[in-house]
């Protein structure tokens, strides 16, 4: 004969909560522990992925509607080895698709320069080992004495190819407007700093009109190379700075991603010759011996280098992240069926109390 049991009796059952308390314990410290996993992950992503500089477009653009231009399909191209000294004007350095072939190369749209047989004012692409750039007297200025300058090391005067043009001073930006380009790229383009050779020290930095301070770009004091990412159809300048005259060297690689998947690289020297007394010829002539520069690009269809360092951390990174999402799910589903489990065996044990 079953007896309904008194309060004091029925007291006896075990609290649902102190029964899924150590349960949800362990799971809280599970799920602590993924989290403090993605945590990491996400400061290994930080911290080794290399630094690298966004030159935005309206950094210059806000503060020149003149950098607003249109390439055209059929743009000349100089023959090679047709010298050109360029001492005026606006040029830009930027990828060009030749045949199907990714070079970078130099767009001269200014009359000024110097070049044999060349008698059309119309813009047309240069190879970069023909061209030499004059940063003339012309283009002294004062280091600026605000702090935000401070990273620029030389004496009172230095040579600038600014930002803004100046007449009588070239003016040298970057574009990754080729239409033939812009059919085959798969997002932007990757200007990378690979040395400088020359007496005294050399900087690039962009300025935007919003008093925010230059943003640094290329620094020949660091040691290494120094990309900047320039996203597609776009023109921007910077100002370029050099500390003392002479001729100059400045190793770039243009390095991009084709819609086939493929990576595309080409390195060239930028000349200089900086100061009125710098010889144009003898910078035409000047060989590239730094040893400290970066590797040879990765040929065509290979992994680049900067690709490779770059996908791997992040690679890992994703996989500690996925890992731990991984486990946090396995450790909510097991814990909800372990209290669906035991909140069961109360219900039960309650019954059984109810009926002794």
């Amino acid at each position: 004969m079953h007896t309904y049991r008194t309060a004091q009796a029925s007291a006896a059952p075990v609290n649902a909560a102190s029964v899924s308390a150590a349960p949800a314990s362990a799971a809280q410290k599970t799920i602590a522990i993924a989290l403090a996993a993605i945590a990491c992950a996400a400061l290994w992503l930080g911290c080794s992925i290399p630094g690298t500089a966004y030159a935005s477009p309206e950094d210059s653009q806000s503060a020149d509607p003149a950098l607003t231009q249109h390439l055209e399909e059929n743009e000349q191209i100089a023959p090679a080895g047709t010298f050109a000294e360029i001492s005026s004007g606006h040029i830009d350095m930027g990828p060009k698709m030749i045949g199907g072939t990714y070079e970078l190369m130099v767009r001269d749209d200014t009359s000024s320069s110097l070049a044999q047989g060349d008698t059309s004012d119309a813009p047309i692409w240069r190879h970069l080992e023909d061209v030499v750039v004059r940063v003339s007297d012309q283009a002294v200025m004062d280091i600026p004495a605000d702090d935000a300058y401070s990273f620029i090391h030389g004496e009172k005067k230095v040579w600038v190819i600014p930002q803004q043009e100046i007449e009588g001073v070239a003016w040298l930006g970057w574009n990754t407007q080729d239409p033939a380009l812009l059919e085959v790229l798969n997002g932007g383009v990757k200007l990378i700093y690979g040395g400088h050779q020359g007496e005294g020290n050399f900087y690039t930095f962009v300025q935007a009109g919003n008093f925010s301070g230059p943003q640094q770009l290329w620094n020949s004091e660091k040691n290494e190379s120094q990309p900047v990412n320039v996203e597609p159809n776009t023109h921007t300048h910077a100002n370029w700075v050099f500390t003392s005259p002479g001729v100059h060297l400045v190793r770039v690689t243009a390095q991009a991603q084709l819609s086939d998947g493929t990576t595309v690289e080409d390195t060239h020297i930028l000349r200089f010759a900086v100061g009125d007394s710098a010889d144009a010829k003898e910078a035409l002539a000047a060989q590239w011996n730094q040893q400290t520069s970066p590797a040879h690009p990765a040929e065509v269809q290979e992994p680049s280098a900067i690709d490779t360092f770059v996908n791997l951390p992040l690679l890992i990174g994703l996989a500690i992240v996925i890992g731990a999402c991984a486990v946090c799910g396995a450790v909510l589903v097991r814990h909800k069926r372990t209290a669906s489990a035991q909140n069961q065996a109360i219900e039960d044990m309650r019954h059984a109390n109810e009926y002794e």
